[in-house]
């Protein structure tokens, strides 16, 4: 094994390691990083560039429509140095000289395309009128006034009368000299104050939004119409101006922005990397071309060493790996020629041998497990048969008494149960009449318990191991009720099939014994009953390995209760050991 092993190491590490390593190192991996590299590194330039450029681009476009906002908002205040708002307060209104004043604020700016002034129930305006207007703002009416006559920018697509897309809407609430509200004041702006500083912005393939602070979209360019993003799929942007680098899989785009802190709108910028590197296209066919060839030539090079190299330690590696997991009629197919053909041709004779070597090791383990259950077996009976004989000959001698023969009895049928040569049949079933019957004896000495059996009709059949119940019986009756000296004694034999696991419980009512102390006690005495704990112990661990479990739950004065886990194997029935017999 380690000389195949040591031919295996040696021609990965000339062959395999060294081939593959040294041409991926030198040729292979430095060619595409530095082609990737240096694509990534133009890619990454051209959209800093542009980025930085759209967004002064959009810094001055910012900065031109938050000029035309604020001289909306001042002239707003027309209002009061007409008198108008004093005119509202004192209840003497006068409508010519209302919307006079408005038509005044409404054609002195353009991009104002009407003028609403709402105080109570009366509508004031100038301008293009809709009809919905003043129900579409009802909604707000609350939150202008209690903003204390500041400016709020609203925008609308549901104005009636008009054909343009979008509208946006200035609202001031008008308070008097006793900071009570007079009316509200609205501006309807055309879209145009954006489309025109939009289009300072000169970008083929550039697409144009205007957002608020949630992520709505309030303009969208023409060329925008095929990506308009939703309020969750906008990327949130940072307080000012700036620009992103986006990267959606293999495309790479750039966003630029810059943000009105009063009003909260961002306006942004979006261009795809792929428009812009639309230059770089015969660049990259080149890269390509010279791709496909180093791929063509690596695959006719790796061909070849697959074939005559790699295949063969493959399937040394696959045939070790199947072996190693427990196939042990794995076979190696040698290969036509060649240094490799040694290494199937070792690896079929490794194989050989270790599979002889296990063959005899587990022939010598069984012989081994025979000679210790046997041993064990002459433990039991013997020390079984002295007890039941001592019991007969007391009873004999003192009492006098004319059940001699059902003792007699009981004790044949035991003594011919335990001749019996072959135990492969033996089951559940029969254990428990040698227990009914141990137990005839046993009551003739002692008359101090009484045997209750529960056990599943199913579980009779189920075949279990020679005396692997009665020792636990005989402890409880000779050590639990203390030998006679305890009344009231009870067992229970329990036996119940779950799925595929046979659950045997012997209780009693005895005095029970520390368990704990009972396991740190190594060294068994040769004339204690409950020696047959660990015989029993040490015969499952044998029959049955780890498949089946013995549990001891006992304290002083408690009882005890011993509980089986075995295999559910059926197969065995019960009959009697003495029939056909003188």
């Amino acid at each position: 094994m380690k000389r195949v092993l040591e031919k295996c190491k040696t021609q990965v590490s000339k062959i395999q390691v060294k081939i593959f390593l040294l041409f991926l190192l030198l040729v292979l991996l430095p060619y595409f990083l530095l082609t990737r590299m240096t694509y990534q590194m133009f890619l990454d330039y051209t959209g800093r560039n542009w980025g930085k450029s759209m967004e002064d681009t959009l810094i001055s476009i910012s900065s031109q429509v938050s000029s035309l906002l604020d001289s909306y908002e001042r002239n707003t205040m027309n209002l009061y140095y007409s008198g108008c708002v004093d005119m509202l307060e004192r209840g003497e209104a006068d409508r010519e000289t209302i919307e006079a004043t408005l038509n005044t604020c409404c054609y002195s700016n353009s991009g104002v395309k009407s003028a609403y002034l709402v105080s109570g129930d009366t509508v004031y305006y100038s301008g293009f009128q809709y009809g919905n207007f003043v129900e579409l703002m009802e909604p707000y009416q609350e939150e202008i006034k209690e903003s204390g006559g500041k400016c709020l920018w609203y925008t609308t697509t549901e104005l009636y009368g008009r054909g343009e897309s979008r509208s946006y809407v200035l609202a001031r609430a008008l308070n008097g000299k006793n900071e009570t509200n007079i009316g509200i004041l609205y501006y309807i702006v055309s879209e145009r104050i954006i489309t025109n500083a939009f289009s300072r912005l000169q970008m083929d393939d550039c697409l144009k939004y205007l957002v608020d602070r949630d992520g709505n979209v309030l303009y969208a360019s023409e060329e925008s119409a095929g990506k308009v993003f939703t309020p969750e799929e906008m990327p949130e942007f940072e307080e000012g101006s700036g620009y992103l680098i986006l990267r959606d899989g293999k495309r790479q785009e750039v966003l630029a922005y810059d943000t009105m802190p009063d009003v909260g709108w961002t306006f942004c910028s979006y261009i795809s990397l792929d428009n812009l590197m639309e230059t770089l296209f015969s660049m990259q066919k080149i890269l390509v071309m010279i791709s496909v060839s180093y791929g063509l030539f690596l695959i006719l090079i790796f061909y070849l060493f697959q074939k005559h190299f790699l295949k063969p330690i493959s399937d040394l590696k696959y045939a070790m790996t199947q072996f190693a997991e427990g196939n042990m009629e794995v076979r190696m197919k040698e290969s036509r020629g060649g240094d490799l053909k040694s290494l199937a041709t070792h690896f079929n004779s490794m194989t050989d041998k270790i599979n002889g070597l296990i063959r005899h090791n587990q022939e010598v383990i069984n012989e081994k497990n025979n000679f210790k259950m046997q041993v064990l077996m002459a433990k039991l009976h013997p020390h079984f048969v002295f007890n039941a004989l001592n019991t007969i000959k007391w009873m004999s001698v003192i009492n006098h008494q004319e059940n001699i023969q059902k003792v007699t009895e009981a004790l044949i049928y035991i003594l011919m149960n335990n001749a019996r040569e072959e135990n492969s049949d033996y089951c559940l079933g029969d254990e428990i009449e040698l227990i009914r019957q141990y137990a005839v004896i046993q009551k003739a000495r002692f008359m101090n318990f009484e045997m209750e059996f529960d056990v599943e009709e199913s579980a009779l059949s189920c075949r279990i191991f020679q005396f692997l119940l009665q020792p636990v019986v005989e402890n409880a009756i000779v050590h639990g009720f203390q030998r006679g000296m305890s009344r009231g004694g009870r067992i229970l034999v329990q036996g119940r099939l779950e799925g595929g696991t046979l659950r045997l419980l012997v209780r009693d009512n005895g005095c029970g014994f520390d368990v704990e102390r009972w396991e740190a006690n190594r060294e068994p005495q040769a004339n204690h009953t409950n020696i047959g704990l660990r015989y029993i112990r040490q015969i499952l661990q044998l029959e049955y390995g780890g498949e089946a479990s013995l549990e001891i739950t006992s304290r002083p004065g408690e009882g005890t209760d011993v509980s089986y886990r075995i295999p559910a194997v059926f197969g065995g029935e019960a009959h009697d050991p003495g029939a056909g017999g003188g």
